[in-house]
């Protein structure tokens, strides 16, 4: 009886233990123009936020907010800057983790009332 109890308790242990999300947690992530997005904190649910840092147009330097979530290996985020009157852009970038260093994403940025789409390779760093 023992056993039973003491394999079903690994088998709960490990099911837990895999359906985290570590990857994001903390990580910095670069796409091929430079542009950094910094996960500065996650959920059990998948869900992070942090900040992005666009070294891309139409604002190289600037810093945005940042928040998202990772399910399985989906991942869904959004970058905005509406705090500053320079560089009013909102960014959402969809797509999938290909694996533990590697995403790649479809974006579309709204600045200035209009609309850039794109597609973006993100690898940790």
């Amino acid at each position: 009886m023992y056993r039973i109890i003491a394999a079903l308790f690994l088998l709960v242990a490990s099911v837990a233990t895999s359906s985290a999300q570590p990857a994001l947690f903390p990580s910095v992530w670069q796409n091929q123009q430079g542009s950094l997005l910094k996960v500065l904190a996650t959920d059990s649910g998948g869900n992070f936020r942090g900040v992005f840092i666009s070294y891309g147009p139409p604002c190289p330097g600037a810093v945005f907010d940042a928040a998202g979530a990772l399910r399985g290996p989906l991942i869904g985020f959004q970058t905005w800057k509406a705090w500053s009157p320079d560089c009013r852009a909102t960014t959402v970038w969809r797509g999938r983790m290909i694996n533990p260093t590697t995403v790649v994403v479809k974006w579309v940025m709204t600045y200035g009332g209009r609309k850039v789409r794109g597609v973006d390779t993100f690898r940790r760093i």
